[in-house]
């Protein structure tokens, strides 16, 4: 793309907006299945975010809503003050790619790549180029012909060249080994990274300077994908029951390894999300802070206390909800009924065993 060419970075805000993607109570159903029921969010632009939840829970329903490739059922989506399904321009600015994204059976990978730029105006072919190479694609070998690791890369290809200031990936690179999962992490880092310096004032012939990039993935390698997320947004049963930082969502449960009686006085006052027990020794994973008491009473008891991995947590929460709604949660706030008042651990721990 030339330097005059018109750009799908630069954010039409719409007057009195701010910037980002902004859901209001939205909700999906299909038929009776109700998919999503009561989603709100508020995600600030120019940062990659990680969704995660259980299988089922309506990640890629969410973001097939907010990319405009499905209608919600109810509620309002917003990008940038805008409704993208009224409003072309902001479609063009997003990218949706997912697992099992359809090509064109007919088509060779340098066909598919030769029409990108009709729909992505900011498409980078150089990007383009240096990734097929990276990831060793066959320009010339039809979509139909391609592994599934192959179909993951291409994907890839096309979220990261896109340009897309809103960029949606529903788990495309499952398909990829772990030396190519390795290639796409660095190189959603680079794109991130690039956009922010572009970000920094307007280039020649533009009237504005494009926006950073924002990234939306959801991903079950929760824990190997970490350290790429700044802000996460944990699913569970058709709602957002945690928004965080990564560093402070980590850091709103705990596990707790003891004698069960042990187990048990340390979480009164606190939501169990989920346990197991082997003979009298307690598992827990608990949302909540911990004082420097409760650490010193769980020291004595021997109870080992440990912060929970994002995989835990998230893991957590899905069993959570396969017996009681989770309150919607953020960082700063005590949502939710104590332990003592919700759950017993030791009637967790027998339907356990």
């Amino acid at each position: 793309m030339t330097a005059t060419t018109p750009t799908s970075g630069a954010p039409d805000l719409a007057s009195g907006h701010a910037p980002g993607i902004t859901l209001r109570h939205v909700a999906k159903s299909f038929g009776a299945t109700e998919v999503l029921t009561d989603v709100c969010a508020t995600l600030a632009p120019g940062r990659i975010y990680g969704l995660l939840g259980a299988n089922g829970t309506g990640k890629t329903t969410l973001l097939a809503c907010i990319a405009g490739h499905t209608f919600p059922s109810g509620g309002e989506i917003h990008i940038d003050g805008r409704d993208p399904r009224e409003h072309a321009p902001t479609l063009a600015r997003l990218c949706f790619v997912r697992e099992d994204q359809a090509y064109n059976d007919a088509f060779a990978v340098a066909d598919i790549l030769a029409v990108m730029p009709a729909f992505y105006p900011d498409w980078d072919i150089e990007t383009a180029t240096r990734l097929v190479r990276r990831f060793r694609l066959p320009w010339r070998t039809r979509s139909k012909k391609l592994s599934r690791g192959q179909r993951s890369a291409l994907a890839i290809v096309l979220a990261l060249a896109s340009g897309a200031a809103y960029t949606f990936l529903d788990e495309p690179y499952l398909g990829l080994d772990p030396t190519a999962r390795g290639i796409f992490y660095d190189e959603l880092l680079a794109a991130y990274a690039a956009s922010h310096d572009r970000a920094d004032g307007p280039r020649p012939g533009r009237v504005a300077a494009p926006a950073p990039r924002t990234f939306v993935m959801s991903t079950h390698l929760i824990d190997e994908a970490a350290d790429l997320m700044e802000e996460v947004l944990v699913l569970d049963r058709g709602e957002i029951v945690l928004q965080a930082d990564v560093d402070d969502a980590r850091r709103t449960a705990f596990v707790a390894r003891g004698l069960d009686a042990e187990v048990k006085a340390l979480g009164v006052g606190r939501e169990l999300l989920s346990s197991r027990r082997l003979g009298g020794i307690t598992s827990a994973t608990i949302r909540g802070e911990l004082s420097a008491e409760d650490r010193r009473r769980a020291n004595e008891a021997r109870v080992s206390i440990e912060p929970a991995s994002l995989q835990e947590l998230v893991a957590a929460i899905g069993l959570h909800g396969g017996t009681d709604q989770l309150a919607p949660h953020s960082v700063g706030s005590t949502h939710g009924e104590p332990l003592a008042q919700t759950h017993s651990l030791a009637a967790e721990s027998e339907s356990d065993q």
